[in-house]
């Protein structure tokens, strides 16, 4: 009789006795482990959360690859990564990503809404593969319910003003050296700022994926929408 299985799904008899895991007998580390997700074209956000804790934080830089398809493949092979280090610390693992934005400035992306509903496929085939669930937030629901605001909010550090009070939160749980990004090699300067005569930028999109990932502990589910 077949049971339920974190790599196979449903498994039988056989799958158990060729499985290198045995999950199915392991004492885990955690009760449920979140990974949040940002994902872009550009930089790709990647946190994880367990139990409510915040765990990991970072992000894909992908702006050296000059196709879409490319980018998608580091993609995969980076989320698959943090997958197979995390299925033996816990049997529930879920992940949420942010829900596409159908519209912009009142203005439908065509462009924007297939490349971002690729990468959403990608993400939630690779899920499938570990039998792992993918639900999609709203922005603002995200924001207002783990950060505790949605709303824009000024500072003296090159942040957008409506990324500026997440980047604030992840800094508060002490995750300030995991977005820090030194820029002294850059010569961008959008976005940066100067401290101690060295160069920085905050890395917002890996703090966007921070609190993504938290939504599933102190958001509310309603809120989830299944992606399959």
């Amino acid at each position: 009789m077949g049971r339920k299985c974190p790599i196979y799904g449903i498994a039988i008899y056989m799958d158990c006795i060729d499985c290198d895991y045995k999950l199915c007998n392991m004492k885990y580390k955690y009760d449920t482990i979140c990974i949040g997700i940002d994902q872009s074209y550009s930089n790709t956000g990647i946190s994880v959360s367990a139990d409510g804790v915040l765990k990991m934080v970072g992000s894909i830089n992908l702006l050296n690859y000059n196709n879409n398809s490319k980018k998608r493949k580091v993609i995969y092979n980076k989320i698959k990564s943090i997958i197979n280090k995390l299925l033996g610390k816990s049997k529930n693992i879920v992940c949420v990503i942010e829900r596409i934005r159908l519209r912009s400035q009142g203005f439908l992306n065509i462009n924007y809404i297939k490349s971002i509903g690729a990468l959403n496929a990608l993400i939630v085939d690779l899920m499938y593969e570990y039998n792992i669930k993918v639900y999609s937030v709203d922005t603002r629901c995200w924001k207002s319910q783990v950060v505790g605001t949605s709303k824009p909010k000024q500072n003296d550090y090159g942040v957008p003003d409506e990324k500026w009070p997440t980047v604030e939160w992840c800094i508060s749980k002490g995750f300030r050296s995991k977005i820090l990004v030194d820029m002294s090699d850059s010569r961008k300067v959008k976005g940066t700022f100067i401290t101690d005569g060295c160069k920085y930028m905050y890395d917002n999109d890996a703090a966007d994926s921070a609190a993504i990932s938290m939504f599933w502990f102190v958001g509310e589910h309603d809120k989830l929408k299944e992606e399959n």
